[in-house]
């Protein structure tokens, strides 16, 4: 007979808070970034990629690579992520299956648009 492993709540590898006003990201090996909420453009998590998340904030194109996202895209939404830390080493051990982590965190630069797109609350009216 194969012993279960006790039942316990998954644990959330990331920090909400109340309104936070910036949100730090840590890739966990050579740099962490705090970003002001008030820059934050767009959060995506495609079905193609349930495991990534990139969010869109100030300069910054941030691709996060994780475990169970749902709980993290929520506190994105939501503007209460304070922080998060990409923790590979989780990945590897069974006892983290039903937690949600990061697995990898990358800082890009958004893709130039090439229609020319205007930054969010700008409106171009024909004036005719």
């Amino acid at each position: 007979m194969m012993e279960r492993a006790p039942l316990r709540k998954p644990k959330l590898y990331f920090d909400a808070g109340a309104s936070p006003s910036h949100v730090t990201f840590d890739d966990g090996k050579d740099q962490r970034r705090n970003l002001p909420w008030m820059h934050y453009v767009e959060a995506r998590w495609d079905y193609a990629e349930p495991d990534t998340i990139k969010i869109e904030i100030g300069d910054w194109l941030v691709v996060v690579r994780g475990h169970n996202l749902a709980p993290l895209f929520l506190a994105i939404e939501e503007h209460s992520l304070a922080r998060v830390r990409a923790q590979p080493e989780l990945q590897a051990d069974r006892e983290h299956e039903a937690d949600t982590f990061a697995v990898e965190i990358r800082f890009m630069k958004p893709a130039a648009n090439p229609f020319g797109k205007k930054p969010p609350g700008q409106l171009e009216l024909e004036t005719g």
